[in-house]
């Protein structure tokens, strides 16, 4: 009886033929016996059509035997053969025998068809579906993925990325033969294909983006990318070339995963993505950080650079308001209004201001009349009803004059009031009780 290994090599011993010049399969290449050809080829398509794998594998084999160029379909359908062939056994040898053969049949069509990116793609597709959990065959699975990324660059199919990656996963848990920096050198790799891809646009884009944080996941299961592997280990690159796009988006989705965004590392990386490839988000991500650190004036910088990134109103009327939080009283309505000319349903605006009546009780009071005074609550209350505020309507009202003070400094409930101060709104006399 034969052991596993010898049916192995007779079995791939009955398709290999010697290597000769490529040739292209387009069109028909028959052989000098072309009627038995024409036999074999009925054959085999007949039972490939009636999902008869083993019946068609015979007279298959003896196309590729003998006419190995005679066109693309003998590879084709050769796919679709062995991956039936692989599912429909239960035998493990005998399966692993049939991925072997279909290996052979990707070999084969980049020898004599010359179409090498495509079916590289293919074959480390199979391979991963088929071997990876094999761990004698992890290393060769990745050696098939580095070589399709080679040859498609961005035009590798979508649905390789993250195979890709899980391939790298696989090899370092397993067999732990990658270093940090050749894991992270796939990563960014399969990561910039994938952005090219999505800037593309098209119907993937969905999924591509998906992917992102998939892979994502994928690297950080196997390195411990935090703010400390940044700082030990990108920080110096980064600092040699302060210009570097790609290190920069790297450092930037790092730490903020990371949850170090404080670090000026951080903020840097996002000036020079914010540089490169300006953005709304990014800037407006960017202002914040420079607002919270008290850094103002780099915050109205980025918060103007965000303005002018963006036609959407309420994104607008947000960096409006961002800018007039910085500032205090007439300016700060300024930048309020302005959020309202461009998003007059901005409820934030609308609060924004309230709030700015709201504190200018102690700037404005001329503590000579009370009534005139608590004004400025008054036309709090008016703005942070436009805004549906009803927790800050009932604070506002809380500090109306009372109907005695009302009466004592000679007024009239509903008639009107002019706030003075900086403020110089008029509203209707109203009461807290």
């Amino acid at each position: 009886m034969k052991s596993k290994m010898m049916k192995r090599i007779l079995l791939l011993a009955a398709i290999v033929l010697p290597y000769f010049a490529q040739a292209q399969c387009e069109g028909w290449n028959w052989p000098e016996d072309k009627a038995k050809a024409e036999e074999k080829n009925v054959l085999y398509t007949d039972a490939l059509r009636n999902d008869n794998f083993k019946a068609a594998k015979g007279p298959h084999q003896w196309l590729l035997q003998n006419a190995p160029n005679l066109n693309t379909s003998i590879y084709i359908n050769g796919e679709k053969i062995y991956k039936g062939l692989i599912e429909e056994t239960k035998d493990e040898a005998q399966k692993d025998i049939y991925i072997d053969s279909l290996m052979l049949i990707y070999d084969m069509r980049i020898q004599y068809c010359d179409e090498k990116a495509d079916v590289m793609a293919r074959k480390a597709y199979s391979a991963y579906r088929y071997n990876v959990k094999k761990k004698g065959e992890l290393a060769n699975v990745l050696k098939l993925f580095d070589q399709a990324y080679e040859l498609g660059g961005e035009n590798v199919d979508y649905y390789m990325h993250v195979p890709y990656m899980s391939v790298v996963v696989y090899n370092k848990k397993y067999l732990d033969n990658l270093s940090d920096n050749e894991i992270l050198n796939r990563y960014d790799k399969i990561m910039e294909t994938v952005d090219n891809q999505i800037q593309k646009g098209g119907k993937y884009v969905d999924k591509l983006t998906d992917y992102r944080g998939t892979i994502d996941g994928l690297l950080v299961s196997v390195i411990d990318v935090d703010c400390d592997f940044v700082r030990e280990n990108l920080a110096p690159k980064f600092k040699e070339n302060p210009d570097d796009l790609k290190l920069a988006k790297k450092i930037f989705a790092f730490m903020l995963n990371g949850k170090c965004t404080d670090d000026p590392l951080w903020l840097e990386a996002g000036r020079v993505i914010q540089e490169k490839e300006p953005s709304y988000g990014l800037a407006k991500n960017l202002g914040l950080k420079f607002k919270a650190s008290g850094d103002t004036q780099k915050a109205v910088s980025y918060f103007e650079m965000a303005l002018a990134l963006t036609e959407d109103p309420t994104q607008k009327a947000e960096m409006y308001i961002q800018m007039g939080a910085i500032k205090g009283g007439a300016a700060a309505r300024e930048m309020y209004r302005k959020a309202l000319s461009v998003d007059p349903t901005s409820k934030d605006a609308y609060s924004a201001i309230g709030n700015l009546y709201f504190n200018s009780f102690n700037t404005c009071k001329g503590e000579k009349d009370i009534v005139k005074d608590r004004a400025v609550f008054l036309v709090a209350y008016d703005m942070f009803q436009k805004a549906g505020n009803t927790r800050a309507m009932q604070s506002a009202k809380e500090q109306f004059p009372s109907t005695e003070e009302i009466f004592t400094y000679n007024y009239t409930k509903g008639n009107q009031i002019t706030v003075d101060c900086w403020i110089n709104e008029t509203t209707t006399i109203r009461s807290r009780d």
